[in-house]
């Protein structure tokens, strides 16, 4: 117990120092994207390894592990290969929704035309949109596979989260432990109306999907040490220190080893690692969770499906209307006051069978919607930034999902 009590107040520590200075809110952005060939063929590692270097500028750092390359980071951006070929696209936390956007759509076309120079092209939906999960192989990497492994005896999906599923995730900063915890909890209640409005999967396992939440349904079994909502959410005591000891105490799978990953299976962080866990460690122990909403040196909003950029853009703004609002957000906790963590995963469950005409809470989720985003447009001034909700005004008229408007053939 005595190394346990020092690792959470470490780890609190690494916390307590991400807490930035109060002010405007900045949004990280990260799209993962399947990458295939024109005929819908699976790419290969070293095909999406060729592609990307022959992106990579000079004075890119090229990202480096277990001696294969996985792409580069530039000075806003990076982009890297994932578990089983996804290319993440992870852009530098900004203020401005359109600067960012603005800077992650140059990028894109640059890789779709590189791309199209391979005869390759990138998509943008939430599930692989030509392959069975169990024919795409993972990249020979230790975390991976290890993953892989582990999976086997948690749940049913846990092959498919790792090699066929491809997400939106949003990061916001904190400026207080408190500022934490009301953001951790406004983001996982909302969490069921973020599935429902990046509903993005129109095809699982080669066929065509009517089902809502394709994503959200994979990870519910997944494993439930790892997936969902983060335990002790509304507990009175939730804070720096419970999430640490969450994570802490949970099977770790992979450890961070004499500089590298190392397959470590159900042992604990107390069971691998001194009483002061090194940044790098906690870096570790933070990346093997992947809570709806989760914590590292921001906060992540994990749950919402790759989608195309004007989705991408109206789910920024969404977020920065509301988060960057202490009233909106004081709004959104009174709103659903007394929901619990069972309540948000019943919720989550509800829209992955009813969609628009499930109740969330206790409430029509279409109606919910409607009030959420109406407080995001009470809460962004000009014109042009209203403009970037419009997608998902659009889409709660029509009770439609993106990949019921979304034409993904052409």
């Amino acid at each position: 117990m005595a190394k346990l009590d020092e690792q959470i107040r470490t780890m609190k520590g690494y916390f307590e120092a991400d807490c930035e200075a109060e002010g405007k809110l900045s949004l990280g952005l990260e799209v993962e994207h399947f990458v295939t060939h024109s005929d819908g063929r699976a790419v290969t590692f070293a095909q999406l390894q060729a592609a990307l270097r022959d992106l990579q500028q000079q004075g890119d750092a090229p990202v480096i592990s277990e001696s294969e390359y996985l792409g580069f980071r530039a000075p806003a951006l990076s982009a890297v290969i994932g578990p089983a070929c996804q290319l993440k696209i992870t852009m530098a936390p900004q203020r401005d929704v359109q600067d960012l956007m603005d800077s992650y759509n140059r990028f894109y076309l640059q890789l779709c035309l590189t791309l199209a120079a391979c005869g390759l092209r990138a998509w943008t939906v939430g599930y692989h949109p030509t392959q069975r999960a169990e024919v795409l192989p993972l990249i020979p990497q230790n975390r991976a596979e290890a993953l892989d492994r582990y999976f086997k005896n948690t749940g049913a999906c846990g092959g498919q989260m790792l090699r066929a599923t491809a997400a939106t995730r949003l990061s916001i900063d904190y400026f207080s432990e408190q500022d934490f915890v009301r953001k951790m909890r406004a983001a996982s209640l909302l969490t069921p109306f973020f599935v429902l409005l990046s509903d993005n999967a129109p095809v699982y396992q080669t066929s065509r999907n009517s089902a809502y939440g394709i994503s959200a349904r994979v990870r519910q079994d997944v494993d439930r040490d790892r997936c969902g909502v983060i335990p002790h959410l509304m507990d009175p005591d939730f804070g720096f220190a419970r999430y640490a000891e969450t994570v802490l105490t949970k099977p770790q799978i992979v450890a961070w080893r004499t500089n590298r990953a190392k397959a470590v299976g159900s042992h604990t962080a107390p069971e691998l690692y001194g009483a002061h866990i090194s940044r790098r460690e906690a870096a570790q122990v933070l990346s093997m969770f992947f809570y709806d909403v989760r914590l590292k040196s921001r906060i992540e909003l994990c749950a919402a499906d790759c989608m195309p950029p004007r989705y991408v853009a109206a789910y920024l703004q969404l977020v920065k209307a509301v988060f960057g609002s202490p009233a909106a957000l004081q709004n959104v906790l009174r709103h659903y006051s007394g929901v619990t963590t069972l309540d948000i995963a019943d919720a989550k469950l509800a829209i992955c069978k009813d969609g628009y005409n499930a109740l969330v809470y206790g409430r029509p989720a279409g109606s919910e919607i409607a009030w959420l985003l109406m407080q995001a447009r009470s809460r962004t001034p000009s014109q042009e930034e209203r403009a970037l909700l419009e997608p998902f005004m659009t889409l709660l008229m029509n009770r439609k999902t993106i990949r019921e408007v979304e034409n993904y053939n052409e």
